[in-house]
């Protein structure tokens, strides 16, 4: 999961994203960009734990990498829309 805002940054109350891939710097670069443009972000690192989060989460959109370790983004989403 992503960290909470820095102390005195107010969260955002946009639409909540579930924000999947593997490389960090992507993740991150993608993460800053989204929050300044308002929306809600958590992170996953792997198609394990995006599995995890869109299960328990009530996300508005999953961005999901295809390529992912542990389980590829293919079997995430075919698994999410069982």
């Amino acid at each position: 999961m992503s960290p909470a805002p820095p102390a005195g940054v107010l969260a955002p109350s946009g639409p909540r994203v579930l924000l999947v891939d593997d490389e960090p710097g992507l993740r991150r670069m993608l993460t800053d960009r989204l929050r300044a443009e308002g929306y809600r972000i958590d992170t996953a690192e792997n198609g394990v734990s995006a599995t995890t989060l869109a299960r328990t989460g009530d996300y508005d959109v999953i961005v999901l990498d295809l390529g992912l370790p542990l389980k590829d983004g293919l079997d995430v989403c075919r698994e999410l829309r069982r």
